[in-house]
Formats: C-alpha cells, sequence, structure tokens
C-alpha cells in the first residue's frame, strides 16, 4: 500500500510503500521495506503501483530479506 499522506512537496518526497501487517476498521500498521512501522488511516491509503511494488521489493532483496 502507499501511504498518500507521507507525501511531501517540499522538500520533494515521494509517499511511503508498505507492507501491511495489520489493518483494523479505523487505520492500518504498514511496514516499509527497511522495518519502519507506522499507522495509516484507510482514507490516505491506496494501493501500491507494479512500479512501486518492485521498488519495495528491491530495497527488501538487498537487505538480504526474504
Amino acid at each position: 500500500m502507499v501511504d498518500g499522506a507521507t507525501a511531501q512537496q517540499v522538500p520533494p518526497e515521494p509517499p511511503w510503500t508498505g507492507r501491511v501487517q495489520l489493518a483494523f476498521e479505523d487505520r492500518y500498521v504498514l511496514v516499509t521495506a527497511n522495518g519502519y512501522e507506522w499507522r495509516a488511516r484507510p482514507d490516505d491509503v491506496r494501493e501500491a503501483t507494479a512500479d512501486e511494488r518492485a521498488a519495495y521489493d528491491a530495497a527488501v532483496s538487498r537487505r538480504g530479506e526474504p
């Protein structure tokens, strides 16, 4: 999933992409490729694109994790 609430315009930063660890009615718990965990509101998340998923998977692979 991609959390649109984490995107920044200044300095320009893309939204965070993470895997869903837990899903509650009012929030998701996601984890980045480097292991950082955060909560996101359902209204702020969307499915990651193929390119975003590939970038996530490549970052995980560089860390040597499955």
